[in-house]
């Protein structure tokens, strides 16, 4: 009967665990951002556990022992390991859909926003290499909830995407076509993400920007063709 792998064997050591920042004593910190700060210690910890272990061998021990918190904090904030996740998968996807909303800002065309909007986001996953594996990678393994969760990004992702809702001749993409590319997106990034190379996602945005445009280009040259 073949045995099972030891965790110790699966450890990424090119991955640099972060450097935990304990709250002083006596801080002057209110309650609530002492809270805040051990809640974002706690994702961090959990995202780089992750890399390590995957979701399904990650324990609360390696949790808390990459946060910097202690294991009844930890159980303060978060019910289980379910939870803790749940949460950081939301946090993290509300953080980029805010830090691409706020760079596509403007009135310089729908072709634009989606450039400026793919660019951010790709930098944004670059800079954190384990949020990103948290986000594509580990969201697929995770516990029910989170995994439905994930699908609403790709629905989220998949509105983010689409284009103005009449091409010029009244012919729309059709929103199959959509989802593909929300699809097809997340699981480029998750591919290049589990092979390491998060951190130079940003080198994919011409490649997957000419592939979101492809239907619309598509939708415009039958029209011309009439």
């Amino acid at each position: 009967m073949a045995t099972r792998e030891r965790r110790g064997k699966r450890r990424r050591p090119d991955l640099v665990p972060p450097k935990v920042e304990r709250i002083p004593p006596r801080s002057g910190l209110s309650r609530a951002e002492v809270i805040a700060n051990q809640r974002l210690r706690i994702f961090e910890g959990l995202a780089v556990a992750l890399v390590h272990h995957g979701y399904e061998d990650t324990k609360i021990t390696d949790i808390v022992e990459l946060s910097g918190v202690s294991r009844a904090t930890f159980y303060e904030r978060f019910e289980s390991k379910e939870a803790c996740f749940a949460a950081a998968y939301e946090d993290g996807v509300e953080r980029l859909a805010a830090a691409v909303e706020a760079a596509a800002e403007g009135e310089r065309g729908w072709a634009w926003c989606l450039s400026v909007g793919l660019a951010t986001g790709l930098d944004f996953l670059a800079v954190d290499p384990a949020l990103a594996h948290l986000l594509l990678v580990e969201a697929l393994a995770a516990a029910r909830p989170a995994r439905l969760e994930y699908e609403r990004s790709l629905v989220r992702l998949a509105e983010a995407l689409r284009p103005p809702a009449e091409l010029p001749g009244g012919e729309r993409v059709p929103e199959e076509t959509v989802r593909l590319l929300a699809g097809g997106l997340a699981s480029h990034l998750s591919g290049r993400v589990l092979a390491g190379e998060a951190d130079s996602l940003g080198e994919d945005h011409d490649l997957l920007l000419a592939y979101l445009l492809a239907p619309s280009l598509a939708a415009n040259a039958r029209v011309a063709a009439g």
